[in-house]
């Protein structure tokens, strides 16, 4: 049923498709096709726990299947486009420990997306070798001539914090190609970020998210990430954005405090480099505190995300949501929804 509240047009900025790794296998190159575990981890739980799914958009679909149930969201609910993110190739790469593997499967996963689920309205996101900087900018390259204009990037599995130099030579490579690089939140293992204390899923899931996110937001922000590439698309993805004011306050804190021996790189609060930056900050909960982040960051960073067809998506009441509210002017509303994720990614 399409949304019938007052329509301001909407850009998806974090979507997901399901793909299946049996879909990912055919494309891994020799010699590793026949040697592929790309799912591995130790979760006790039910991965997505049982409940309704809008469009009963689940497991176990074809990429054509998912292809038909999107546009058919888009259509219902006004929505022009959306950035797809994967389910599990993009956890999967992070994990794996053998460098030359993780290439592989980066190259299967991206050629895979960019063949099977991108329409003239919906656009994949590809995945790198993170551990492997030189590696995972000659994929980059590879895959943004395969057209994705994006890259999901786990906060699990990393050698270092997101802010490091290590890392530059990705970072190069996407202002030069000028696609995006997307920090997206998950969970795999049970001893990531200490949730091995933790007993059951809601736990887990709770604090693991949050935890990775600004994990690598703190390295970004204290290394001068957005300093050393001005030109960087980049995102934060899939934990709300109401955390921004505590946590900017924090460290504009120890900036003041710490600020020449800790963060020589910056020249002002990192509240101020955070609002002068282009990087941006999904919402897709509906967040009580969403006014207040917008007076303290300013609109132009924060994007919506349907989070579909994810077990905990609240699409479409949060969509509906953001439209109704009138906490929020209609300029501001247009830019959350729509312009902001437009210019996230060059759509």
């Amino acid at each position: 049923m399409a949304d019938t509240s007052k329509q301001i047009r909407a850009f998806d900025a974090d979507g997901h498709f399901l793909e299946r790794i049996e879909d990912i296998l055919p494309y891994i190159e020799a010699p590793w096709r026949d040697q592929a575990e790309l799912w591995p981890g130790d979760q006790p739980w039910v991965i997505n726990p049982p409940q309704p799914r809008p469009y009963d958009y689940g497991f176990g679909l074809t990429p054509a299947e998912q292809l038909d149930i999107w546009h058919r969201v888009l259509d219902d609910h006004d929505i022009e486009g959306a950035a797809l993110f994967s389910s599990l190739g993009a956890a999967s790469v992070c994990t794996i420990q053998a460098p030359d593997f993780a290439v592989a499967a980066a190259r299967a996963c991206n050629t895979h997306f960019a063949t099977d689920y991108a329409s003239d309205r919906l656009k994949p996101m590809g995945v790198l070798p993170m551990r492997d900087p030189q590696a995972a900018a000659a994929e980059l390259r590879r895959a943004a001539g395969l057209g994705i204009i994006g890259f999901e990037v786990m906060p699990i599995g990393l050698p270092f914090g997101l802010g490091d130099p290590f890392y530059d030579p990705i970072y190069r490579a996407a202002e030069d190609l000028d696609v995006t690089i997307c920090v997206h939140g998950t969970r795999l293992a049970s001893h990531e970020f200490g949730a091995s204390i933790l007993r059951n899923f809601s736990e887990v899931h709770t604090y693991a998210f949050p935890a990775g996110v600004i994990l690598h937001f703190t390295s970004v922000m204290t290394q001068g990430l957005p300093l050393r590439f001005p030109s960087l698309r980049m995102a934060f993805l899939e934990i709300g954005c109401t955390w921004l004011p505590y946590y900017l306050d924090r460290l504009d804190e120890h900036y003041e405090k710490r600020g020449p021996t800790d963060m020589p790189m910056l020249s002002d609060r990192p509240s101020d480099m955070f609002r002068g930056s282009r990087i941006k900050v999904s919402l897709e909960a509906i967040e009580s505190l969403l006014p207040q982040t917008v007076e303290y960051v300013g609109a132009g960073h924060l994007v919506y995300a349907t989070d579909l067809p994810h077990w905990d998506t609240e699409f479409p009441a949060n969509l509906r949501e953001v439209r109704e509210t009138g906490a929020l002017s209609p300029a501001v509303k247009e830019r959350i929804l729509y312009s902001n994720a437009k210019e996230l990614f060059r759509t």
